[in-house]
């Protein structure tokens, strides 16, 4: 016997639903779901998203099932977003410049592959009312977010950029990378060489550090290294304040945390897939349903 509840929802279910979905390892706790069904909610498309976790060694064949069970689209999530990229049929250039996917679309041969986290940030950014050019940047990090985040600062005209990382060498090669496609000053440093940075930067902190075991602590301790930011971006979104912006914040930054982020790259993929733009009522709409139903 159904309830009336499980009769309703069933109801929006039909033979036309379109099925997009998240393939990654794990996926268990992923904020994708919630965000992605509430835009088919909002927007009254007849869509549904599901979790797909997707085991080490079977990501060819997730692709290829998606596609002969003609799953309309997926969000790539860890550890799948540079090996998918190998199973794709046409890869967007902002995609090949980040050396990352994060985002496909079915096609009538395979998949396409776009990144969208460039964009999602830079959109936070703009509804932040922040502007990237002619700043100085610091980019905490070299990893996966590090090299979005210097692609989409040069993309919008940033004026020098300074990556800031443990290793150097991955830094080095970060902004060997970035220099390919932009003609902009990258300079790298490790972190204990803070000191040498100018004042007045917008800061993304692009690592994990400030979230689950190191919770409590940030990239930089030092509080005068706060002094130098105007700015300051942490891709992290949960906890919703880590200890970096709240440093920052001391120190009179206005901070920025990773939802916006997360929720914008999440939209942005929703518009490729359903070739729409939403207008920035619709944003601020849609941005405020999910900010109230969140689990952070």
């Amino acid at each position: 016997m159904f309830t009336k509840d499980q009769v309703k929802i069933n109801n929006l279910i039909s033979g036309t639903t379109k099925v997009y979905g998240i393939i990654g390892n794990p996926v268990t706790f992923s904020l994708s779901p919630m965000i992605q069904n509430t835009l088919s909610s909002f927007l009254e498309i007849d869509s549904i998203y599901l979790p797909f976790p997707v085991e080490d060694g079977r990501l060819s064949n997730a692709i290829r099932g998606g596609h002969a069970l003609n799953i309309q689209g997926f969000n790539v999530t860890h550890p799948y977003k540079q090996d998918v990229m190998g199973h794709l049929t046409y890869i967007d250039p902002l995609a090949k410049q980040i050396g990352a996917v994060n985002t496909l679309k079915y096609e009538g041969k395979g998949y396409s592959g776009y990144n969208t986290d460039a964009d999602g940030l830079y959109t936070s950014l703009k509804q932040n009312n922040i502007s990237l050019e002619d700043k100085e940047i610091i980019v905490l990090g070299a990893g996966g977010a590090a090299r979005a985040t210097l692609m989409m600062a040069a993309k919008y005209g940033a004026r020098s950029i300074y990556i800031l990382n443990r290793t150097l060498d991955k830094a080095d090669l970060l902004a060997i990378e970035v220099k390919k496609y932009y003609n902009i000053n990258v300079e790298v440093l490790p972190l204990d060489e803070w000191h040498k940075l100018p004042g007045d930067c917008i800061c993304f902190q692009t690592t994990s550090v400030g979230m689950g075991k190191s919770k409590d602590k940030a990239p930089i301790d030092h509080d005068d290294f706060y002094k130098k930011i105007s700015v300051a971006i942490d891709l992290i979104y949960n906890p919703f304040e880590t200890l970096f912006l709240k440093k920052a914040k001391r120190q009179g930054s206005y901070t920025i945390n990773g939802l916006g982020m997360l929720l914008y790259q999440a939209i942005k993929a929703y518009e490729i897939w359903n070739n729409i733009e939403l207008t920035d009522s619709q944003l601020r709409q849609i941005e405020d349903t999910i900010e109230r139903n969140i689990p952070i």
